[in-house]
């Protein structure tokens, strides 16, 4: 009698585990499958960003099938080197589809299971330098290929090859960015070169160059400025971001216009650049004779960047004009010779890309430097001592400003008429200034 119990007591037992199976979490494909004989994939079951909830085994084998082959169809496959790019045909991925989705109905893993046909290998290793291929991770290079396959993106799949590199090898390190410039006579640079040599850039942070700086410490101001406008051209040409850079009012002798940059630590006017790239970057800096060479060293980019200068533009100098009577002989005594202004527009080209698009960079502007001329003061009867004349001084440009005191000019000339109806466009550039004491 005991053992009939006991046949109905595993029975069920067998009963209650198969209920159990059939109604818990992740078991609706297994509820399908007994009560339809097919397999139907459960609610918000995504691969790839393809939904298939509610897909039998065989519609989501063929719709996933579709869509692999489209992106293959439609895909680029890109390793960027030295300057070069390799393109790998797209069929060397391969996607098992079938596996996938048997996958997804056993764990509820719904990763797309992608292999490689490895053949390529050789090939790609074979466009590098030897140095390059014998420090490439294939391994790492093929599984990052994989996780990014296996999504589908609808983007091209483009490498950096010394992303894959096995570690910092300094012996693949190469110049992205240079710029040299003559060092006045007399600038001790040496201080300034231990300070910065070999400084770094992370990916994805900024160099600031009033960071390396003590506030409490005593520097040569055009040393500073020398080796902040040398930093500023190598990295325009790097392809680094500006984020903060500032100029002086006029242009020092040694930097060329569109290319100066200068710093104050009092002021914090500091000089900043983003690194956009995927590797670190090292400053090299050196001085050879009178040449100071400003590098950025690193792993090389796919880029090619060139400046570019526009609307270069000379800026003539007013004159200023000055009535005193401590003037008794001559014409005028000539206080200031004056000196052009300039204007440019500055913007960077990446030539490796094809949009052949031209990155605006600064529009730098330094005023002219007036001409200032002291004449004999001005007489009651209205005429001017010394008989200073006007034709003696042509001006071309800048139709209006301020004075030497900073504010606006508005007297006339010495007969009482404007300076434009006496002499026309030749004194729209000149200006006077009358002491008060004297009369007009």
């Amino acid at each position: 009698m005991r053992q009939p119990f006991n046949l109905r007591l595993i029975s069920l037992m067998v009963l209650v585990g198969m209920s159990m199976f059939l109604f818990s979490i992740g078991s609706s494909a297994a509820i399908q499958y007994v009560t339809t004989g097919q397999h139907i994939l459960p609610e918000n079951t995504v691969v790839a960003s393809i939904d298939l909830s509610g897909k039998s085994q065989e519609e989501a084998i063929q719709l996933i099938s579709e869509r692999t082959d489209e992106w293959k169809g439609n895909s680029e496959l890109v390793v960027n080197l030295d300057g070069k790019s390799l393109k790998i045909n797209p069929e060397v991925i391969q996607f098992n589809v079938k596996a996938s989705i048997e996958q997804v109905l056993e764990t509820g893993n719904a990763d797309l299971i992608v292999e490689l046909d490895e053949s390529y290998i050789p090939e790609l290793k074979n466009h590098m330098g030897e140095q390059l291929a014998g420090e490439f991770s294939e391994q790492r290079f093929i599984e990052t290929l994989k996780n990014d396959a296996r999504q589908l993106p609808g983007h091209a799949l483009e490498y950096n090859a010394y992303t894959f590199v096995k570690a910092d090898a300094d012996s693949l390190y190469k110049e992205i960015g240079g710029f040299t410039l003559e060092v006045p006579e007399g600038v001790d640079m040496e201080r300034v070169i231990e300070i910065f040599n070999d400084s770094a850039v992370p990916q994805g942070r900024t160099f600031s160059y009033l960071e390396f700086l003590n506030e409490e410490g005593v520097y040569d101001e055009t040393s500073l400025n020398v080796l902040a406008s040398s930093v500023y051209g190598a990295s325009l040409k790097a392809g680094l971001i500006i984020q903060e850079r500032h100029i002086s009012h006029r242009l020092p002798a040694y930097a060329q216009i569109g290319l100066e940059a200068t710093v104050d630590l009092k002021k914090h006017q500091d000089l900043k650049v983003y690194n956009p790239f995927s590797n670190e970057y090292k400053l090299s800096v050196d001085v050879e004779g009178s040449k100071l060479t400003v590098k950025w060293l690193g792993y090389p980019t796919n880029s090619d960047f060139h400046l570019k200068f526009s609307d270069v533009e000379k800026i003539s100098p007013k004159t200023i004009i000055q009535y005193s009577s401590l003037v008794t002989e001559g014409p005028y005594n000539l206080l200031q010779e004056g000196e052009d202004g300039e204007v440019v527009s500055v913007f960077r080209l990446d030539r490796s890309s094809q949009e052949g698009v031209e990155e605006f960079i600064s529009e730098d502007y330094y005023p002219p430097e007036p001409r200032v001329e002291e004449h004999p003061s001005v007489t009651d009867g209205g005429s001017v001592q010394g008989g200073a004349n006007d034709s003696d001084h042509p001006h071309e440009s800048t139709p209006s400003g301020t004075g030497s005191n900073g504010e606006a000019d508005s007297s006339g000339s010495e007969d009482g008429e404007s300076p434009d109806s006496r002499n026309g466009s030749a004194k729209e550039n000149v200006w006077e200034e009358v002491p008060e004491s004297e009369t007009k």
